[in-house]
């Protein structure tokens, strides 16, 4: 059985992955018992709502929000779905509750738990916040609180530290997350995106947890990683992690310097090293400029990078290409659907294209663009990419020049020392 035993945590884990029969029916009684708990039902699910249809109204994207998973199987206690039909029903059939109304007259009201730290959002993207049915945009100054759902679009970073102690959380773009505090705990759920983490010692008996959709991190105080994608995957830093298989209700710790993800098998976690590799050639085609590689679907400009991995020894568990962003006399950065192709090293972008990686949304100048790469499609030796880009988009001007900050390829290898 999951460890997520208590009802604040039932009640949001409901609409994050199917529960287990003994889950359901412990929140099916707590429904049933607790005007509280139905209440706080509601609420999460009013949120939840407001998630979803919020970036169909403002034209916003995050790639994976709709593989949430489908509320067909409700609760079937008939308090809980009457009220639940009546919040969501006076939302969605309101003629004068537009978004853009709620987000101004939002008045948020829940405890601070945090402050932002570093906040980035490309010009026409806003890092957008739901709490008991308020929506705000955050900014360099705003207060993170407890139950706050985050969004943050494609391109865009956040970071917050939690009050009164050296907490620090980051969060990379197309992520999505709910903060939360509980009697004191810190609670985060990593709905989908990446979270870095560097935790100061907590309180005795209030760990920090951390959950995604088939893992639970709990934190006493270290350093760690954690991308939620199709499976969890967790780096620790520094320190030493509870990480479980929800799916499978398998449990370890995983010390410093230690990876482990949420295979079909809970393996032993595995150490592990990062290397960046430079590459050994970029340059743009159909269209020349030093120290830039350009994409640019109107004159046909496309990237072109080749990396030698050849001397790299052990198992690639993640691999991730970092483009830094920059100009040609201008001020900005871009904006679009990018695409990369695995491709033969020896043909300079001709023939057959594999599709490795795609990036949808914008980045600003002097940023970092981050595209995860499918590992499996990775092969010894040398390894040649084409960066293209889908017409309608705004060019892209990415750094290949050493000085500024060429092009790099980062891997996350099993350290086989």
């Amino acid at each position: 059985m999951s460890p997520i035993k208590n009802k604040p945590d039932l009640i949001s884990e409901y609409y994050l992955r199917t529960l287990s029969a003994d889950e359901l029916k412990t929140l099916q009684d707590l429904l049933a018992e607790d005007v509280g708990a139905r209440e706080e039902f509601v609420r999460v699910g009013r949120d939840e709502w407001l998630l979803h249809h919020m970036h169909h109204a403002e034209g916003q994207r995050i790639i994976h929000l709709l593989s949430r998973r489908s509320r067909r199987r409700s609760i079937q206690v008939i308090a809980a779905a009457a009220a639940l039909f009546a919040t969501l029903g006076m939302l969605i059939f309101s003629q004068s509750a537009t978004i853009s109304e709620m987000i101004a007259s939002s008045r948020p009201s829940a405890p601070v738990i945090a402050n932002v730290t570093d906040y980035f959002a490309v010009e026409g993207e806003a890092i957008s916040v739901v709490n008991n049915g308020h929506v705000r945009k955050l900014n360099s100054t705003s207060a993170i609180r407890s139950g706050d759902r985050v969004i943050i679009p494609p391109g865009c970073q956040l970071s917050f530290q939690y009050l009164e102690e050296q907490t620090d959380i980051r969060l990379g773009g197309n992520s999505l997350v709910h903060v939360k505090d509980v009697e004191g705990a810190k609670r985060i759920r990593l709905d989908h995106g990446y979270l870095s983490a560097e935790v100061a010692r907590q309180p005795e008996g209030r760990p920090m947890r951390v959950v995604t959709r088939d893992a639970e991190v709990v934190v006493l105080g270290t350093s760690f990683e954690v991308v939620a994608e199709e499976r969890t995957r967790l780096s620790v830093i520094r320190g030493k992690v509870q990480f479980t298989s929800l799916d499978r209700s398998e449990s370890r710790i995983v010390s410093a310097g230690y990876f482990s993800d949420t295979s079909e098998k809970l393996e032993p976690a595995l150490p592990f090293m990062k290397l960046r590799i430079k590459p050994e050639l970029v340059q743009t085609l159909n269209f020349s400029r030093k120290k830039f590689m350009v994409v640019d679907p109107e004159r046909n400009a496309e990237g072109f990078m080749v990396f030698d991995i050849g001397a790299v020894k052990g198992r690639i568990l993640e691999a991730r290409l970092r483009l830094r962003v920059t100009a040609w006399q201008k001020e900005y950065g871009g904006r679009g659907d990018l695409r990369l192709y695995r491709v033969d090293p020896d043909q300079q972008g001709e023939g057959r294209r594999i599709s490795i990686a795609h990036f949808s949304g914008g980045a600003g100048k002097g940023k970092d663009l981050e595209l995860d790469l499918d590992v499996s499609l990775l092969s010894a030796g040398r390894n040649a990419f084409v960066l293209t880009m889908d017409k309608g988009g705004n060019d892209f001007w990415f750094s290949a020049d050493e000085s500024e900050q060429a092009p790099v390829l980062e891997l996350k290898i099993a350290d086989q020392r």
